[in-house]
């Protein structure tokens, strides 16, 4: 019996030692933080952050006739809806997103 524990302390302090941590790939301003809820107890949708500065990240498209979906530095966005108070948004195609400013329009290209 003491050499089955021996036997297993051993193995347990040897695992131990050759045990290496692991960094995931995380980059906390372009992704969102993996320990908060999307949704609330009533359903509704918690990523409302935005991003200062004039670059945008399209994070996602959902893609339908019936009604396309974006997201864009982690806000979820319709055709018509606008981000950051400047910028609407046009059009959702399923390789990218039409944003309009001032007249002029922009394309962020989906890179997924």
């Amino acid at each position: 019996m003491v050499k089955v524990v021996m036997f297993f302390l051993i193995l347990i302090l040897t695992i131990g030692a050759y045990a290496q941590e692991f960094k995931y790939p995380y980059n906390p301003l372009t992704e969102r933080d993996p320990l908060r809820p999307l949704i609330d107890e009533e359903g509704n949708i918690l990523i409302k952050e935005k991003k200062e500065g004039s670059s945008f990240v399209l994070q996602g498209i959902i893609y339908s006739p019936q009604g396309s979906v974006a997201i864009i530095n982690n806000e979820l966005l319709h055709e018509g809806d606008a981000l950051m108070g400047q910028f609407k948004v046009k059009k959702i195609e399923s390789n990218g997103v039409v944003l309009e400013k001032e007249g002029k329009e922009y394309f962020l290209k989906w890179e997924g």
